[in-house]
C-alpha cells in the first residue's frame, strides 16, 4: 500500500464527473487499499478517488465510530433516502476550512465490494453523511457548493460542541425536495466484472479524532 498525494480544489478533477468503474482487477483492489491507507494517514473518515486524482467511481469510508467498519465500495449510488439534518463538514480537497450543509438524515447506498459483489448499505446520522459527501465528489460536487458559513477551523482544529447537535429542517423545505434518483445501480452492478479476490476489510478500529462536527472527508 502506498500513501498517495491528496489533490486539492480548484483542480480540474474534483469538478468532473467520474466513470464507473467496469472491470474489478487488481489494480482497482490495490487503488482502494492506497485510498485507505491516504484517508487513515490524512486523517479523515472518508476518501473519494477524485481526491487522488483518479476519476474512477471508488470511495473508501470508515467513520472511526468505535464500530471498526471499513467500507470500500465501487460504483456506490444512494437509492433511498429520507429526513434532514444540518451538520458542519470538511474536506480533505479543501484543508482549514468547514461549512454547514443539510444532508438526508438516513440513506441507503447500493456498490460493489472489492470482489464483485453487490452490498445494500443503510446508514443514518454521521454514517449517511460521510456517504454523501463522498459520493457527491463522485459527481464532481462538493461540499461547499451546498453549504452555509464557510468559516475556517479553530486553531485547536476543533468545532464548539454546539456544532455537534443536529437540527431537524423545517418542513416546507423538507417537503420540496426529493429523493436521489436510483437510476444507474442497477446498471453499474450488471457492467462491472468481477475476478476472484480478497472479501473486503473490516475490523480496522479507529477512534474519531476531535470533533465529527470538524473531520474532514
Amino acid at each position: 500500500m502506498a500513501i498517495l498525494e491528496i489533490v486539492k480544489e480548484p483542480a480540474e478533477v474534483l469538478r468532473k464527473k467520474a466513470k464507473p468503474v467496469t472491470k474489478i482487477n487488481a489494480s482497482i483492489r490495490k487503488l482502494l487499499d492506497d485510498m485507505t491507507e491516504t484517508m487513515y494517514a490524512a486523517p479523515g473518515v472518508g476518501l473519494a478517488a477524485p481526491q487522488v486524482g483518479v476519476s474512477k467511481r471508488l470511495i473508501v469510508v470508515d467513520p472511526q465510530d468505535g464500530s471498526g467498519q471499513l467500507y470500500q465500495l465501487i460504483n456506490p449510488e444512494i437509492v433511498k433516502a429520507e429526513g434532514w439534518v444540518k451538520g458542519t463538514e470538511g474536506c480533505l480537497s479543501i484543508p482549514g476550512m468547514v461549512g454547514d450543509v443539510w444532508r438526508y438524515e438516513k440513506v441507503q447506498v447500493v456498490a460493489l465490494d472489492r470482489t464483485g459483489k453487490k452490498v445494500w448499505i443503510d446508514a443514518e446520522g454521521y454514517l449517511a453523511r460521510i456517504f454523501q459527501h463522498e459520493i457527491d465528489h463522485l459527481d464532481g460536487i462538493l461540499y461547499t457548493d451546498k453549504c452555509t458559513n464557510l468559516r475556517p477551523i479553530s486553531e485547536d482544529g476543533e468545532e464548539e460542541e454546539e456544532a455537534e447537535v443536529a437540527e431537524v429542517m423545517p418542513e416546507p423545505e423538507a417537503e420540496g425536495a426529493g429523493e436521489p434518483s436510483a437510476e444507474g445501480a442497477e446498471q453499474a452492478a450488471a457492467e462491472a466484472g468481477a475476478e476472484e479476490g480478497e472479501q473486503v476489510t473490516t475490523g480496522v478500529s479507529g477512534e474519531r479524532r476531535g470533533s465529527a462536527a470538524a473531520k474532514e472527508e
